[in-house]
């Protein structure tokens, strides 16, 4: 009684009771603009799933499937087409010849050396929501499954509605066995293996967890102030972590209004709700434009921020190092995947289609 009393009161005099702060970008993520200043190798619009494979690196773009090579000149790619598929390629997975990939609607595809490609068929997986894969062995893969409502492509809807439905799960890719290691996560987002221990990032909670065995999920990294996704190991030691978009406290005051943010989702276009974004400055009908983001027609880099690039160093705690980013007023925004070939990590940006390499070593 007296909560609701104290809610009711706050609704009145207009305050929040728990706060809609965001943390900030400090210590290993304090602000720069490094990612902006790497060598762009290609511009493919819908950059995604960037995976070293046997014959180079693979990749997708919307429904096409694509290989990217080098030919003498390490400083730009050759793109070529592999086969498109039946619809948006959600994720990819390879080992050695071994490779699994991931379609909205269909599920998960195996290819494997003199073998034709076949479904893998698996019991309580959403075959469009399937978000990150990686293989222990050849026979062993690691699934993340976003969400059991919604399809990979409608990553804002899940976040608005709060459907805490993300599963991990590990399949015995002859079988088909699958069992479920950890279910109710908020869009599970990424996934890497590091001796036994798996982590998993879950993108709404703002953070990275840790399983091992059958024990209880620890938390390796918490309070991020943007949402992780995808990760993938260092030849050096340690991983590199994605985070494909900023935290918003705008984003996380509407989450918090339940009525507003039912109301927003029902008649709104996705590509305009108060959400975070891969990518934003396209439209005046985006939430914040003009003044609050702009001053003599500038974009602040300072501004409040839908979209931006950001990459993270870890080690193999997954704690933070060292951050690569692009800011507001950047172009190197909304990174989804990433790589390591020939010393160098590739990023792709997915929200602004363009593929950049870092050079660790050298930018640290």
């Amino acid at each position: 009684m007296i909560g609701a009393i104290w809610k009711a009161w706050a609704n009145f005099r207009g305050f929040d009771l728990t706060g809609s702060t965001v943390p900030p970008m400090d210590g290993p993520l304090r602000p720069n603009a490094k990612l902006d200043a790497m060598p762009v190798l290609m511009q493919l619009d819908g950059v995604d799933n960037l995976t070293p494979a046997h014959d180079g690196i693979l990749c997708s773009s919307g429904n096409n499937l694509l290989t990217l090579s080098t030919s003498g000149d390490a400083s730009q790619f050759e793109l070529s087409a592999r086969c498109p598929m039946d619809g948006l390629v959600t994720s990819i997975a390879a080992l050695d010849e071994n490779l699994a990939i991931a379609v909205e609607g269909r599920g998960i595809l195996l290819e494997s050396p003199g073998t034709a490609s076949r479904p893998l068929k698996v019991e309580g997986i959403n075959p469009s929501c399937v978000t990150a894969m990686v293989f222990a062995d050849p026979t062993t893969l690691f699934v993340a499954v976003g969400s059991d409502r919604h399809a990979a492509s409608e990553w804002k809807r899940d976040l608005m509605t709060k459907s805490a439905s993300g599963s991990v799960w590990r399949i015995d890719t002859r079988s088909g066995r699958a069992e479920r290691l950890l279910g109710g996560l908020e869009f599970a987002a990424g996934l890497a293996l590091s001796g036994e221990d798996i982590f998993v990032a879950e993108a709404w909670r703002h953070r990275v967890l840790a399983l091992a065995g059958g024990s209880q999920p620890r938390v390796a990294l918490a309070a991020l102030p943007a949402y992780p996704g995808r990760m993938t190991p260092s030849a050096s030691g340690g991983f590199w972590l994605a985070m494909f978009a900023p935290r918003n406290p705008l984003v996380e005051f509407v989450l918090k209004e339940d009525e507003y943010r039912r109301r927003m989702v029902d008649t709104i276009d996705p590509a305009y709700w108060i959400a975070p974004a891969l990518a934003t400055g396209k439209s005046f009908l985006e939430p914040i434009q003009g003044g609050a983001r702009k001053k003599l027609n500038m974009l602040k880099p300072w501004s409040p921020a839908w979209s931006t690039g950001l990459v993270v160093r870890c080690d193999d705690r997954m704690a933070m190092l060292r951050s690569y980013q692009s800011r507001a007023d950047g172009d190197v925004h909304g990174v989804t995947s990433l790589c390591e070939t020939g010393g160098r990590l590739i990023a792709g940006a997915k929200g602004s289609g363009k593929i950049v390499a870092i050079d660790d070593e050298t930018a640290a």
